[in-house]
């Protein structure tokens, strides 16, 4: 059985503003030339990351409601 991470959302209002925030991000990362991959950085690496990476993803919360589903691609 997967298991999976959630997350608040802070500062992003709704679906379109997370996607567009993202595509800001992933532009950013290609003009300074570095690769263009989405990084979430907590402040402690999960106790279970070997049973998250086996088919889990990061929910995402905006505005109180889980409305995002991203799958995770790797845990470092």
């Amino acid at each position: 059985m997967a298991l999976h991470l959630i997350k608040l959302c802070v500062g992003i209002d709704s679906i379109e503003h997370l996607a567009t925030s993202d595509r800001a991000e992933l532009r950013a990362l290609k003009a300074a030339r570095k690769p263009a991959e989405l990084i979430h950085r907590t402040r402690s690496f999960p106790r279970r990351a070997e049973e998250i990476l086996a088919g889990g993803s990061l929910y995402w919360v905006i505005k109180g409601v889980v409305q995002v589903r991203q799958p995770l691609v790797e845990i470092r």
